[in-house]
């Protein structure tokens, strides 16, 4: 998920948030209340918020501030899908401002434009300086236009394109020209040092559409979220087999997350002390954070639980961190070692303190399963209730949790998942039931 500090906020009502933008930026105070008005205006999608934003991203303005708003309220036009807004759109792919530029070339494939005017302007762009080119390609592909396919493959082995350009431009060749030979260029990249090419990568397996990638992907170092995305955009069917492989298998494994199961890169100097294991837990490359983990478990469990509960609370402020410890206390309760303190901190991650969107309630979800089995069955109809567990990821934890317990009333708390709305949850339950 990406973090937005707006969702933190108290939400603006429909009616303030179109006046800040109706308001000419002499009367507004602050100027990022314009970003923050559009962002809201985005949970009223109707014919007047699209009016009050296409006039908005009419005017121009140098202000950094107002800027940035109005590439948001392009995004948001495009969100809702709103057709009206293409050509006043398409007139912003001549400014001088790239980030201006990228938004609309983005909001324009989102719009599905079919104008053959503007998809030749958006191709022009291919031969320009241009700051995202990756863009451009992800763009061409999602239109399924074709008519630059040769520039495209020579920005894949040029050596002056970034890996992101090359990897956009090899889901175009597969999407495009059924070249399937270059996913395993994808898969490679998959594997590369820097985090966010292996980002990108997965965004590149989705846009060509290789369901068969699955397997490899989910064992790449990166974040469970991006492999979720992956599986969620490429699996569309309610079924479980797709070329022979089994979407439980896939799901589990992510929630699961076993270290083990991950296939690290090669890290230099890495250190085998205990500090510096834990120390690792806090970095944003989850490569890692994943080699630490694996490092941990060579570990006495009684070393490793001191560690993690005298570095918890500064654990506390990085939820990354949080997913990492978490999961660390997970393996040491599979060898039957923990403490007291365990469900405490259990009872804050499930709190409404965290988004119901954060990666590491699923986790908490799991270790409550495992350790106080009448907490987890009084907080199934709280799981199975979307209004409280909007993340369809819980909701299925809850379900693989239920699973695995030997006990003959799980296929009736399971029935209350049978018609939920998302189709992984609803297969999960009809396999608990039956």
């Amino acid at each position: 998920m990406q973090s937005n500090p707006f969702h933190n906020l108290p939400k603006i009502k429909k009616r303030d948030a179109i006046n800040t933008l109706r308001k000419p930026i002499s009367e507004v105070k602050i100027l990022a209340d314009y970003y923050k008005a559009v962002f809201h205006l985005a949970n009223y999608p109707c014919e007047e918020s699209e009016i009050i934003l296409l006039d908005f991203i009419k005017y121009d303005c140098e202000n950094l501030e107002y800027k940035i708003a109005k590439r948001k309220a392009i995004e948001v036009l495009a969100i809702f899908d709103c057709k009206k807004a293409i050509p006043i759109i398409a007139e912003f792919l001549e400014n001088d401002d790239d980030y201006l530029v990228e938004t609309v070339i983005w909001s324009l494939g989102k719009l599905k434009c079919d104008d053959i005017d503007i998809i030749n302007t958006i191709c022009s762009i291919l031969y320009k300086q241009f700051n995202n080119k990756r863009v451009v390609i992800q763009t061409l592909t999602k239109l399924g236009v074709k008519k630059e396919i040769d520039k495209i493959r020579s920005l894949s082995t040029d050596s002056q394109s970034s890996n992101g350009v090359k990897g956009a431009s090899f889901a175009a060749l597969i999407k495009l020209c059924g070249e399937e030979d270059k996913l395993s260029y994808l898969k490679n990249f998959l594997r590369l040092s820097n985090q966010n090419d292996r980002h990108c990568a997965v965004q590149d397996i989705i846009n060509s559409d290789q369901i068969s990638a699955l397997p490899f992907l989910i064992k790449s170092p990166i974040s469970p979220s991006f492999k979720l995305k992956a599986i969620d955009s490429l699996w569309s069917e309610e079924i479980l087999l797709c070329k022979n492989i089994n979407i439980f298998d896939c799901i589990d494994s992510v929630i699961v997350d076993d270290p083990k199961k991950i296939n690290t890169l090669e890290i230099n100097n890495f250190k085998k002390d205990l500090a510096f294991l834990i120390d690792q837990l806090f970095h944003t490359d989850f490569n890692r954070c994943y080699q630490s983990m694996k490092e941990l478990e060579k570990f006495p469990s009684d070393e490793v639980l001191y560690y993690l509960n005298n570095n918890w609370d500064r654990a506390k402020s990085d939820y990354g961190a949080i997913y990492f410890f978490i999961n660390a206390y997970k393996i040491l309760i599979s060898k039957q070692f923990y403490d007291k303190s365990i469900l405490d901190k259990v009872d804050f991650l499930l709190s409404d303190y965290w988004p119901n969107y954060i990666k590491f309630k699923s986790s908490a979800i799991q270790i409550l399963g495992c350790l106080n089995d009448t907490k987890f069955y009084n907080m199934i109809k709280k799981f199975s209730d979307e209004s409280h567990t909007p993340y369809w990821k819980n909701r299925y934890t809850a379900l693989l949790v239920l699973e695995n317990k030997q006990i003959y009333i799980k296929k009736d708390f399971a029935k209350s998942f049978l018609n939920d709305s998302h189709r992984f949850v609803r297969l999960k339950a009809r396999q608990v039931c039956s």
